[in-house]
């Protein structure tokens, strides 16, 4: 197998599961429509539990059913985008010892980052799972995930591009 193909492979792959989870019935373009142009709560820093129910009351039934379905798809996301960071940390870093550290760090960001989404996807499928009830405190862990997820994607990014820079 070709070193391009190796290296454009995991963001076709990151892309198509972007492109799904925008373009999709029930997902991200129609969430939004159903929510008054709101962002979706695992695409947003620091909801809270009112937040997250304000929105799942806009989203109706449907849209309640949409997200679930995107939820499930998007149980997959976190091993493909951890992956394409890992595979560039590596190969950036490859026969240059001097950039192991950063590396190191885009690693342990990329499996922290999808960790949190992972945690994220389980509590907002289990704050679905029991609506109408309210489950406050897994919606605030659910808030604080994403929050963890978003910070972990941005340490990853940003010992990436110091690796590529150095």
């Amino acid at each position: 197998m070709s070193h391009s193909i190796v290296a454009i492979a995991p963001l076709v792959a990151d892309g198509a599961f972007l492109a799904f989870f925008w373009l999709a019935p029930g997902g991200v373009l129609a969430l939004r429509r159903r929510a008054g142009g709101a962002i979706q709560p695992d695409a947003r820093l620091g909801y809270g539990p009112r937040t997250l129910y304000a929105l799942l009351d806009a989203y109706g039934q449907e849209g309640r059913r949409g997200y679930r379905r995107m939820l499930l798809v998007d149980t997959a996301f976190p091993i493909v985008y951890g992956g394409t960071l890992f595979h560039f940390a590596a190969a950036l870093a490859a026969g240059r010892p001097g950039l192991a550290p950063a590396a190191a760090i885009v690693r342990c960001a990329a499996t922290a980052a999808a960790a949190f989404d992972y945690g994220e996807n389980v509590l907002l499928l289990t704050v679905l799972g029991r609506y109408p009830a309210r489950a406050l405190a897994i919606a605030r862990a659910a808030g604080l995930c994403t929050s963890a997820k978003f910070l972990g994607v941005a340490v990853a990014f940003v010992a990436l591009a110091a690796e590529a820079m150095a």
